[in-house]
Order: structure tokens, then sequence, then C-alpha cells
């Protein structure tokens, strides 16, 4: 890509240059765009580029959704194609289910009371250190498993950022930085509830080789180390990959872990979504999505855009323990490749997070 650069802003008409490699082929532009059923992906415009490579056009910034937008250049078609995910900020454009003040209370709360709530319109408080801070920059207990490492807000890399009210974890090749943040500190302070609770996420990943944008909830006891009987639950895990014949390009995984106990009563379904089937249809990595868990002490339900989408009997810790939430842009970790060469640098926007609950079973 040429210009605008990655995760540059943008307002109005914004001119767009991509110089291709190899074959001059066909590219398709594709971004989302507002109608009457809401959010959709859609065709901006079929391009050819010229004799040296190169396509030049001009994108119409004002027809997108305010804030985060990714404009995805596929380029050829069956075995030569090629995506880019191109992440930009728009300045302009129609604010659509923007913030904590358009979002309602969900269904899936039903009886239960606001507990935790944050729009990201204030300074940012994330500390590896400080237990002043509202969230703690590791996984606490132990274990950060990005290749580019969690780095904290303190350090010359600092992967954590705010434009306008979002939140932004970004990581980036050249500093070798990814970022986490978690509502429970490593001294086991912080926020956590007891169910019955729903916690619920509104937000927009990186589509890269080896990104791994999720949200996910660990009951409280993992603070006191790796090796505790503690249950995992992950709202959503996105992996990033640049093969539209791919289903991970179609949606993300939801996976339930019971770590140091019985192996035998291991919930672990590792279970994958088709983002094309509810929703708003449309991925992961190209429209804000609200990503929820609801637990209760006898079922554990998880929603996408307010739908249920997989639901288990709850795990013996979650319905003892208070269960905290940590939201993370790793790049890699279990060994699939790794490859942001392309972008340089790349984010995941955080629209909101808030937690439903009794607030008798909230510590802090």
């Amino acid at each position: 890509m040429l210009t605008p650069p990655v995760m540059s802003e943008i307002k109005g008409d914004t001119r767009c240059e991509l110089l291709l490699d190899g074959e001059k082929e066909n590219v398709c532009v594709r971004s989302v765009m507002a109608g009457e059923k809401g959010l959709h992906d859609a065709c901006l415009a079929e391009l050819m580029p010229d004799e040296n490579g190169r396509i030049a056009w001009t994108l119409p910034a004002d027809k997108l959704p305010h804030g985060p937008v990714t404009v995805r250049f596929i380029v050829g078609k069956n075995s030569t194609r090629d995506v880019y995910h191109l992440q930009l900020y728009n300045r302009g454009g129609n604010r659509f289910e923007e913030g904590l003040m358009s979002a309602p209370k969900p269904a899936f709360a039903e009886g239960l009371e606001l507990c935790f709530a944050d729009d990201f319109e204030g300074a940012l408080s994330i500390s590896a250190e400080g237990n002043d801070a509202r969230y703690y920059s590791h996984k606490p207990g132990g274990g950060d498993f990005s290749i580019f490492p969690f780095s904290d807000m303190e350090s010359d890399v600092n992967p954590f950022f705010q434009k306008e009210t979002y939140l932004i974890i970004c990581a980036d090749e050249e500093k070798h930085s990814s970022g986490l943040i978690s509502s429970v500190r490593k001294d086991g302070s912080g926020f956590a509830v007891k169910a019955p609770c729903y916690f619920e996420c509104r937000m927009l990943g990186p589509n890269a080789i080896g990104s791994w944008p999720a949200f996910w909830l660990m009951t409280h006891r993992i603070h006191e180390g790796m090796h505790t009987p503690v249950d995992e639950l992950d709202t959503i895990e996105a992996y990033g990959l640049e093969d539209l014949d791919h289903q991970n390009q179609n949606g993300y995984y939801v996976t339930s872990h019971r770590w140091n106990q019985d192996k035998k009563e291991t919930i672990d379904p590792d279970l994958f979504l088709d983002m094309r089937v509810f929703g708003n249809r449309t991925g992961w990595d190209m429209a804000f999505h609200t990503y929820g868990t609801l637990i209760t002490e006898e079922e554990t339900v998880y929603t996408c855009d307010g739908e249920p989408v997989f639901r288990h009997p709850t795990q013996p810790c979650s319905q003892t323990d208070p269960l905290f939430f940590m939201l993370n842009l790793a790049v890699g970790g279990n060994g699939w490749p790794v490859d942001i060469s392309r972008y340089g640098k790349i984010a995941l926007y955080v629209d909101y997070v808030r937690v439903y609950g009794k607030k008798e079973n909230v510590s802090q």
C-alpha cells in the first residue's frame, strides 16, 4: 500500500494508491456501509492497475461508518488471489451504534444490575504495577502468550492508545510489542463478579497473518498461579489469516476450558462460529460486533450481536468463584505463521466493555 498509511485518519474523499507485485489483475475494493437493516459488506469499486501495477482510487469515506473502518483490497481470483486489509480511522462518516449511550440493556442481563462499564472516554488507566490503575497489562498468575510480548503503558513500546472514545491496542512489528488488559491485577485486586453475571464487549479486530484478538473471562483464583484450578471462557478468539477461502475469514472460535481439573470433565469445544449466518453477517475484521457471555449457576451462554450462539452447563469454578475479563491483541503464540510485515502495525479497536451482575457479588 502506498497511501493512506495504515491506521491513519481519513475524512471525506480520500485518495488511495496501491502498488501490486506480479500480475496486473483486477482489484475489488470492499468495506461496510450502513443501510436500512444495519451494516453490510459492500463492493465499493472494481479497479484495474495501470501498466506499472499501480491503482489509484478515491475512497468515499463519508459513506462509511464513523470511527475505525477496514477497507479490504482483494487482488485477483482463485489461486492467485491476495487480500490487503487496510485499517483506517474515519473522522467523518455516519455514527452507527457507537458507544454505550446507543447500547440498550442486553436481554441476557435481565434481572441484573450494571456493575462495570467503560466507554473509554476518560484517560486510559493501565499499568503493570500500579494498584490504583483500572487495568493490569498482563495475564494474572503469569502465562503471557504472545510472540510479540504484552507490553506496558509505562514503557517506550507502549501498545495502548485512545482516539475519541475508542481504546486502541496495537501490535507493532518494529517495536515487537502487543497488548493485553485485565480487570484483575497480579495481586488479585481489581474487578470481578460472581454468577449470575453477563460480560459484553463491542470491538473490531485486525486481520493479518498471526493476529489473535480476543475477549475472554477467567475465574479469579488464576492470580494465585498457573497451576490453580480455574475456568476459562473464551467469548471470542479470532485468528488472522489472509486467505478468503479459509473459514477463519468467515467467523471466530468460542472455547471453554477447565484448567487443572478432572480431564474427564473438561469442556473444550473449540467451536467455530460462522458469522455469515447471524448478527450483521459481516466478519469480525470488517465491522464492529458485540460479543457477550452470560454465566448463571446452571448454564453459560455465548452471544454475538444479541443472539445466543453457543451454550453449555456452567463449570464448577464458574459457579462459585468470581470471574473477570481480559481483552488482548496477541500476535502468534501457538506456533502458527506470523507475518504482519506488509502493515507494520495492526490494531484492535474497543468501543466499550460492560458487565452486569449483582452488586453484592462484586469484588474490587
